[in-house]
């Protein structure tokens, strides 16, 4: 468990060293974090130390309510007491203070002894602080260990030096203390919440153990905890006295002043810290209620120490996990408190006691390019390890006896001392320095007197209750002892101005501007007088500058005027830069007044004048000895008063060999033995460049060394006499400048060679091109050719298939008008086979015809919304009869749905499809099915034919390809048809078949929108007598007129037959209406059928049915028959369409 201890301690101190380095990191969640108003308030938990985790547990158990004051007067105090946190925040940011020590000498008069004093006092009052918590860990860590191998005064020396390598570490890396600390306010605030959620975890551990007693032992023992917590007075001398306590030292303690004031980012946090602050410490108080309960309950916490029962509780329950994190809250609570106040003591013990002296020390030039830095964070570093030190023996000799709030209290106590400074200093102009003096004095000496030697004297005998009393009373007397002497010394101290500008800055921080108009109410002055103030200080030419800006924005008054407010608070500015703020402002006061100074306010401006020069000129020194050019300077007497490290080390000088006000005539002549100022007599160069410098001309030239280094020397004379020459190492430019020069002379080549080169192959590439359009002209000729050739084969085509077609036309009427029934089987038979002949004769045609539109480009698509039922059952009707015929089963499986396409081809596409399985279907059944997939529906043919094996599969949608299986009589166009069709509809299309057992075709068609879908206008024209059909049939061929008649004859219709235009008008005119029109599409004479239609339509007033009969298959002749009201029949008709037609017709 011990190994495990000092595991956990070690990682978590990593955690929070990660946590502080990444909370100073400047990215934006980082920022955003460590600077929100909440990490603020829970970083002032840090008030919270091992006192409160673990001794107020002690406290409540042995003496009630008295462990509430410690929280409860900083809770009223942020509660109630926001204008002074506020006011004292503002001033503080102000003044720019950095401790609580810096706060108070700057308040009274910026003395020294103030802030030493002050620093001793905090020094002896938080050695006890940090000597609690190494008393609180050492304590909890024996208590968790397994055997006794580590003592506690092992324990505590560890925690000693592990604090002070982390403090040193964490807190030492920066010098500058007035920057907000982001990560380490971060890493505070988790501290905070780590304690609060521990302290949780073990309360609500206590009420579950009280709550789970048995009965018996729970009501013997419910009277005596009653009257544990109801017999407490809690208007008594102590409750109130450590409640103002409390109040006091949340503002006394240099830690926690550091992290209130200090580490304030911006006044509006301590509106959120004005509540959150106040519930976190009520929270605290509020678990330790039933902690300290469970401690005082005779059968939970008799036999553990009342301070650390709050580890121990969970120990009792066997809970490891619990416990170490226990164990972790009161390591946060230590660390916190540890880190932080030795780090502000650190501060105040280097920047108050130690730097001063160091700045003291008589001026020596060797001393301008020395960093402090480094020394200051030495002296931080040994100060934190002597804090640190100072704490461990306290509580190695006096931490053994007294419980831990009561060490605490001896902090308090003397912490409080610091309460009038800071509070008089604040709200009281007559408070001074010799009153701050006298009052810590006196509240001191009655600090040891009334309290610390009684203590002393009585050891171990003093009670709980008779210490707190003690320890309260001691600590009112020295208060009230340093608060009259506060008060008597000030009203009778003499008061200098700078007190009087300090104890103004600080009562009214918002009335600095009024204060400097007032103290310059009564001018005596004229400009002129402050025109010689500012040449004194500036010298003529800053001066000039200095008023000339002024004089831009403003009138600037004669010299024998007494100058404005305005300009004497910009002249104190200009001033301000030079002398310092105090300085500047005494200054410009007494030239107002035309009052003389006080010799002792004589001593102490030019004290701070020269402080502040000494302080200008080592920033000049230290800026002139890092730059990286060789600097020197000669006076008009061409003597060296200046240079910097750089012009030494460039020139090689022996060391001392430069000193102040050696002539420039012993250097150059130095350099030129060395041979520095190149070939040629000694004393020629030397005369030549003394004779420059006397001249006072500007120059700037180049000098190459010997060992190949390459200086740049610039001389500019100064205005009083004298020049200032900088030297400058441009060995590494000038090498570069020549290796570019080399490059670009290379550079430079290599684009003439590159250049022609591109002009040569500019040729070839436009003679390339010019060979190209040529080539491009020809292909384009060759194409205009053909696409006339393709246009005359296509014209070709259609007229050849008209007068294929009109022959085989007639010869299907002719067919379809024989009588079956008076034929024998022999020419039954033969009529048969002569009919398959002649449908094979037409599909070649029809097939023929669809591919050269295809391979054309002809056929177009019109894609529109329908039912799918529009093409389905057009085909059941017009297959049903050929199917019953060959004894097959036929099935149409349709969901009505509504799909978007060509309605022609897809009714096409089908079509071949149902035909080709009829055509290999011997036996069994055809079915049409459809089925809804998600964005199409899926159209398939089924059969039960002989299939198709793989590798034919491959092939069958080639032209003129077959399967070469049964009976086959097709002509093997029909699938191409199909496929092209698909193609050209961007349609999927899929065949899926097995030999010996059928075949599948499926097509996909994309779903429409049944509110596109347009209805069809049935025309009204129903003949009321069928049997007396009365037909008339116009055709410029008379075999297909003889033909009609024959089938028109077998089916017993009345009819009338034209052969030309002129003799259908004549009979019209002296007729009445048929019932029916059947006219051909291509009636010579320039006159087609559909004209010939609306003509007779017209003559006869009557919408007659008509039914053009045409070789012409062109969707532009459908569309245009369609919108006529006309239907269509493409030639060679089959008997069994018309006669359907005239049926639908009439």
């Amino acid at each position: 468990m011990t190994a495990v201890l000092i595991f956990v301690a070690l990682s978590y101190i990593g955690v929070l060293f990660w946590l502080a380095s990444w909370g100073d990191k400047t990215t934006p969640l980082a920022k955003r974090i460590s600077h929100h108003p909440f990490v603020y308030a829970f970083s002032l938990g840090i008030y919270c130390t091992s006192w409160t985790y673990y001794g107020s547990v002690g406290t409540a158990a042995t003496s009630s309510w008295s462990f509430l004051p410690i929280l409860l007067g900083p809770a009223l105090l942020f509660f109630f007491g926001q204008g002074f946190l506020r006011k004292l925040v503002l001033v503080s940011k102000k003044q720019n203070i950095t401790t609580i020590a810096d706060f108070i000498s700057a308040r009274y008069g910026k003395r020294q002894t103030t802030a030493i004093m002050v620093t001793l006092i905090a020094l002896l009052a938080t050695i006890p602080y940090i000597a609690l918590q190494l008393k609180a860990l050492s304590s909890s860590f024996l208590l968790l260990q397994t055997s006794n191998k580590i003592s506690g005064d092992i324990v505590a020396l560890s925690a000693t030096l592990i604090m002070a390598l982390f403090a040193i570490f964490f807190g030492t890396r920066k010098v500058d203390v007035t920057e907000y600390r982001s990560g380490l306010m971060l890493a505070v605030a988790f501290e905070s919440l780590i304690k609060l959620i521990a302290l949780m975890a073990v309360a609500g551990l206590a009420v579950y153990s009280l709550f789970n007693l048995p009965e018996s032992y729970a009501n013997q023992v419910d009277e005596p905890l009653w009257t544990h917590w109801a017999d407490f007075d809690f208007f008594s001398f102590n409750f109130i006295g450590q409640s103002l306590m409390a109040a006091a030292a949340i503002i006394c303690l240099p830690r926690q002043f550091h992290v209130t004031v200090v580490d304030n980012q911006d006044k509006r946090h301590l509106f959120t810290a004005r509540w959150a602050f106040p519930l976190y410490l009520l929270l605290t108080a509020a678990m330790i209620f039933p902690i300290a309960t469970a401690a005082i309950h005779p059968e939970i916490g008799r036999s553990f120490s009342p301070d650390s029962f709050v580890l121990a509780l969970p120990m009792l329950h066997y809970n490891a996990f619990l416990t170490t994190f226990v164990f972790i809250g009161g390591l946060s609570a230590a660390t916190a408190m540890i880190v932080v106040a030795t780090l502000t003591l650190s501060t105040m013990i280097s920047n108050d006691v130690v730097l001063p002296l160091i700045l003291r020390r008589k001026f020596k030039r060797n001393l301008i390019t020395t960093s402090y830095r480094s020394r200051i964070l030495l002296v931080r570093r040994f100060a934190i390890a002597g804090i640190l030190t100072l704490a461990y023996f306290y509580q190695h000799w006096f931490g053994h006896g007294s419980a831990l709030a009561s060490m605490g209290l001896v902090a308090f106590s003397l912490v409080t001392q610091l309460l009038p400074a800071i509070v008089g200093g604040l709200y009281w102009r007559k408070g001074h320095a010799y009153g701050v003096y006298a009052g810590l004095l006196a509240g001191f000496i009655c600090w040891v007197l009334f309290l610390m030697l009684p203590i002393l004297d009585a050891g171990n005998t003093l009670n709980n209750e008779l210490q707190q009393t003690l320890m309260t009373r001691g600590t009112l007397i020295a208060l009230f002892a340093n608060i009259g002497c506060y008060i008597s010394f000030s009203l009778g101290a003499e008061e200098r101005l700078i007190d009087k500008i300090q104890a103004a800055a600080f009562v009214n921080p918002k009335d600095q501007t009024i204060l400097s108009k007032r103290l310059n109410k009564d001018v005596k002055a004229t400009v002129y007088d402050f025109k010689i103030l500012l040449q004194t200080f500036l010298g003529i030419q800053r001066s000039q500058q200095v008023l000339a800006n002024y004089a831009l924005a403003h009138h600037l008054s004669d010299n024998n005027a007494h100058p404005k407010p305005e300009f004497i608070a910009y002249c104190e500015r200009a001033l301000t830069g030079v002398l310092g703020a105090s300085s500047a402002q005494a200054l410009v006061h007494t030239v107002s007044s035309g009052k003389r100074m006080a010799f002792e306010e004589v001593v102490n401006f030019f004290d701070e004048t020269t402080q502040a020069l000494q302080f200008n000129q080592n920033l000049l020194f230290t800026s002139l000895e890092n730059l990286s050019h060789g600097l020197s300077v000669v006076d008009k007497d061409l003597k060296l008063v200046a240079w910097n490290k750089r012009y030494s080390e460039m020139f090689n000088y022996p060391e001392g060999f430069l000193e102040v006000s050696q002539p420039v005539e012993d250097i150059i002549r130095y350099n030129a033995e060395r041979g520095e100022c190149g070939p040629g007599e000694i004393e020629r160069h030397v005369d030549k460049r003394v004779r420059h410098l006397k001249n006072g001309t500007s120059h700037h030239f180049i000098r190459h060394r010997r060992n190949g280094q390459v200086y740049e020397m610039i001389g500019n004379p100064l205005p009083d006499g004298g020049f200032v020459t900088s030297f400058s190492d441009i060995t590494t430019h000038i090498n570069t400048q020549n290796a570019l020069e080399e490059i670009n002379i290379d550079l430079e080549n290599r684009i003439e060679a590159r250049t022609q080169e591109v002009q040569t192959i500019n040729k070839d590439l436009q003679a390339q091109i010019d060979s190209r359009v040529q080539t491009e002209q020809a292909l384009t000729l060759a194409k205009r050719e053909a696409e006339k050739a393709n246009d005359s084969k296509t014209r070709f085509l259609a007229l050849a298939s008209h007068d294929i077609l009109q022959p085989l036309n007639a010869a299907r009427l002719y067919l379809a008008a024989i009588d079956e029934k008076q034929l024998n089987s022999t020419n039954q038979n033969n009529l048969d086979k002569l009919g398959d002949s002649l449908d094979s004769t037409v599909h070649l045609m029809s097939a023929l015809l669809e591919i050269a539109k295809l391979e054309q480009g002809a056929m177009a698509p019109t894609p529109r919304h329908f039912c799918i039922d529009d093409i389905l059952q057009p085909l059941k009707s017009e297959s049903s009869i050929l199917l019953s015929v060959k004894g097959l089963s036929f099935k149409v499986l349709s969901n009505q749905q509504i799909v978007h396409s060509d309605i022609t081809y897809l009714r096409r596409i089908i079509q071949n499809l149902l035909s080709n399985a009829i055509k290999y279907t011997q036996s069994g059944k055809v079915l049409i099915a459809c089925r809804n997939r998600k964005h199409s529906l899926r159209i398939e043919v089924w059969d039960t034919g002989q299939g198709i094996s793989e590798a034919e599969q491959a092939k069958i949608f080639n032209d003129f390809y077959r399967v070469e299986a049964g009976d086959n009589k097709g002509i093997g166009l029909g699938l191409g048809v199909v496929k092209r069709m698909a193609d050209l509809l961007s349609l999927p299309l899929d065949v899926c078949s097995v030999p010996n057992k059928g075949s599948r075709f499926s097509i996909e068609v994309p779903y429409g929108d049944a509110k596109f879908v347009q209805h069809k206008n049935i025309a009204n024209s129903v003949m009321e007598n069928r049997a007396a059909i009365n037909i008339v049939a116009v055709d410029d061929d008379p075999a297909n007129l003889a033909a009609m008649a024959s089938l028109l004859n077998k089916w017993q219709a009345n009819y009338t037959l034209f052969d030309n235009v002129e003799q259908v008008l004549a009979h019209a005119n002296e007729h009445s209406a048929p019932d029916v029109i059947l006219m051909d599409y291509q009636l010579g004479n320039d006159c087609d059928g559909i004209t010939l239609i609306k003509t007779l339509r017209d003559i006869w007033q009557h919408q007659v049915p008509a039914i053009l009969i045409t070789a012409v298959r062109d969707e532009e002749l459908k569309l245009e028959t369609k919108a006529a009201n006309i239907h269509y029949l493409s030639k060679p008709i089959k008997p069994g369409k018309l006669k359907a037609l005239l049926n639908h017709s009439t």
